[in-house]
């Protein structure tokens, strides 16, 4: 007997092996009833850290006669630390970067104001969003998103990202007067798109906000893993990217460079 491990298997016809093969089936006749798509917006279709980064950035560079006592490298590094991608309150994030740095108060709020007018011009899709968003349409599902935020600042996003008319509904919080992970949203988007919850799937990258919170509307859910969350996420599938959304759903990934 050698060192190597010893891999236990079923006998075919045990219960156990039955079992597993009638669990399996469940899981695909689940999968092919999905009617609907819903997905998140921030980290999960919007690259949103890569497009804050590239914001602060310029904005470093546009008023480096008020910033001269943050080095680039530093400001940035910070400000996307206290960002903590984009939960942090708006105006405790660009007050706590001058206190930070000794920069006179008064220039907290002009760059709060810059971030509000050019950040959604900064923005940047992940680079097979839109890909996938085409087959997803192509195979015939309805797509929806649920975005928390600001009526204008999210909406302003969706312009520039040219996102709106591949959705068959949008809902903001800010808007609808509730937000994720209030299992309220998740119902109404179901409403507006004519489908119940069983036959939907909701993408997100979050685990509380999206995912917990699709699960207890009734949705299944799926992770886009954050390789920053190390701890176990409960969820009906992960995705590494957003094109292995159409394999967990069965459809062809067509369009896609290798």
């Amino acid at each position: 007997m050698n060192g190597s491990p010893t891999r236990m298997t079923r006998p075919r016809g045990s219960p156990s092996s039955a079992r597993y093969r009638s669990n399996g089936l469940l899981v695909k006749r689940m999968r092919a009833d999905i009617q609907a798509v819903v997905f998140d917006l921030d980290g999960t279709l919007l690259d949103r850290r890569r497009s804050f980064e590239r914001f602060v950035r310029n904005q470093w560079e546009r008023f480096a006669n008020c910033l001269q006592t943050a080095d680039q490298e530093h400001y940035v590094q910070t400000l996307i630390e206290l960002d903590r991608d984009g939960y942090a309150p708006r105006k405790s994030l660009f007050a706590g970067v001058t206190e930070r740095f000794r920069i006179p108060s008064g220039v907290a709020e002009t760059l709060l104001d810059d971030y509000r007018a050019g950040f959604p011009n900064a923005c940047v899709l992940f680079s097979d969003a839109a890909q996938t968003l085409s087959c997803l349409r192509t195979s015939g599902l309805k797509l929806g998103l649920i975005t928390n935020g600001s009526i204008r600042m999210q909406n302003r996003k969706l312009q520039c990202l040219a996102l709106s008319p591949l959705f068959d509904t949008i809902l903001i919080s800010d808007a609808e007067g509730i937000s994720k992970p209030d299992r309220q949203i998740f119902h109404r988007a179901l409403d507006r798109l004519h489908t119940n919850p069983a036959q939907a799937v909701f993408v997100g990258d979050h685990p509380e906000v999206d995912v917990a919170g699709a699960r207890a509307a009734g949705m299944q859910a799926i992770w886009r893993r954050d390789p920053r969350v190390s701890r176990i996420v409960e969820a009906d599938g992960v995705i590494e990217e957003l094109a292995d959304l159409l394999t967990w759903l069965g459809l062809e990934r067509t369009g896609f460079s290798n």
